[in-house]
């Protein structure tokens, strides 16, 4: 059994991995209170829905009065990957969570995007233990947490793009501080969103009034006379989760409706071209339980890997192509799991001692992986050898690599060389065969789409 590396943050017990599954002790003065929570048929609607899947322990881990057990949600998946529309979900579903358990005397002691994993399209809580009972003095102990990691980001993302918050998430796991989002949006956001002045300036003034007044020091004794009931936190949390939901996010709905018939034809065996026929081929002769797309563009292979039964994450630079694959693969209940990511510069290992969260390649190197008319990129704007390009895919897949050489006579070969000016004799399919057989033992070329591409398939 091996620790989950986490970073001991929470004061209820700790969560171990054994192998497929993760187990979670909890200390005595907290067992009784989750035994009865487990018994509640709120909680059991919930499990595998909107929480993770939890029961009691039939082998119990030493020094714990209860342990849990939970399956391991495979791959993990950050904030900092998600595009903005996932964030959202995953916003959205910790309030639903909260006003659920409100009817009940409980709460989210924690609201954070780290206690969120999606399954393909699904967001799960998987921090079992934040719940906790409601203590009458405050409307929502996790308040500050959200609006941090949660609804600054977004409203940031709203108007700059997702780059910036995913990098401020990846930077600080504590989020982004109501200063930061009041120096950095426009005059225009406080019209847009008129709830920015009770949720953040007037806040802060008042905040500054009493550091300079010296009355903040008795901010706790009186909040500590306040009382709330539970259908003032009810209406607490639905204007919350109003105010989550009117923040105008990207993609259009004429870029969705082209998006739905540019993608109409992956659902189409009948209609395939050569490159999609020969790839939904293989991905049926071998069959593979898990795929990573890598630059997936517009997702179409990845879902042709899903509708053959594979478990698939897709990842891309561009947002609104893999905001629009996620609700897509949503839609249509696809096991996609659609990720903000870049082959060559990937989510580092981050966290408590660079150890909690695991890089990218780590946690998506799948059975088979997928690099599609992706080489010519990485060679020519990217200034990669073949050698480095193979080794870079090489770090996602298990088994397999189905790649695609993209000759210097393809239109968009030529736009990128428009501006190269260096040496680009070595840039040949057979040098590029060569670099492949170096780390595979078959490698196997098909005709691809449009005509002059080649498919690479690379067996270990």
């Amino acid at each position: 059994m091996t620790d989950h590396l986490s970073a001991m943050r929470d004061p209820v017990g700790v969560t171990f991995i054994k192998g497929d599954q993760v187990k979670r002790g909890i200390r005595k003065e907290f067992a009784s209170y989750f035994q009865d929570l487990l018994k509640s048929k709120s909680i059991q609607d919930m499990l595998g829905k909107s929480i993770i899947p939890a029961s009691i322990a039939e082998e119990p881990l030493p020094d714990f009065a209860l342990t849990l057990d939970h399956p391991l949600i495979h791959p993990r998946n950050y904030a900092y990957e998600w595009s903005l529309v996932m964030l959202r979900d995953a916003a959205l579903l910790t309030l639903d969570l909260c006003l659920t358990l409100n009817r009940e005397g409980n709460i989210l002691k924690d609201a954070n995007p780290w206690n969120i994993l999606f399954q393909g399209t699904n967001p799960l809580l998987v921090d079992f233990t934040s719940i906790m009972p409601n203590e009458e003095d405050l409307l929502w102990v996790a308040y500050d947490q959200f609006m941090r990691t949660f609804l600054f980001p977004l409203i940031m993302g709203a108007h700059f793009g997702g780059r910036i918050p995913r990098g401020m998430l990846l930077a600080n796991q504590n989020g982004i501080s109501p200063q930061e989002v009041a120096a950095a949006l426009p005059y225009k956001a406080r019209l847009k969103y008129p709830w920015l002045r009770k949720r953040v300036y007037f806040p802060i003034r008042v905040l500054n009034l009493m550091h300079k007044t010296g009355q903040d020091k008795e901010i706790s004794h009186y909040t500590k006379t306040l009382r709330y009931s539970p259908s003032q936190r009810e209406d607490f949390l639905l204007k919350l989760r109003k105010d989550v939901q009117s923040i105008s996010l990207k993609n259009s709905g004429s870029m969705w409706s082209q998006y739905y018939q540019d993608m109409d034809e992956f659902f189409n065996p009948s209609h395939y071209h050569a490159k999609q026929k020969k790839i939904a081929e293989l991905i049926a002769e071998c069959h593979p339980a898990s795929v990573v797309d890598m630059g997936c563009n517009a997702g179409g292979y990845a879902i042709i890997a899903a509708m053959q039964g594979a478990s698939v994450v897709a990842f891309d630079t561009d947002e609104d192509s893999i905001s629009m694959l996620y609700r897509l693969a949503k839609e249509k209940q696809l096991n996609i799991l659609p990720i903000i990511g870049d082959v060559l510069y990937p989510s580092p290992t981050a966290g408590w001692r660079a150890q909690e969260f695991p890089s990218m390649p780590e946690r998506f190197r799948s059975e088979m992986g997928m690099a599609l008319a992706l080489e010519h990129h990485l060679a020519i704007s990217q200034n990669q050898t073949f050698d480095r390009i193979v080794e870079t895919l090489d770090d996602y897949c298990q088994k397999w690599l189905i790649t695609e050489f993209v000759p210097t006579t393809d239109p968009r070969v030529q736009e990128l060389l428009l501006t190269n000016r260096r040496d680009m004799s070595w840039y040949t399919l057979e040098n590029f065969l060569q670099a492949l057989e170096k780390r595979y033992k078959k490698v196997e070329t098909y005709p691809s789409h449009p005509d002059g591409r080649v498919l690479c398939f690379c067996e270990k």
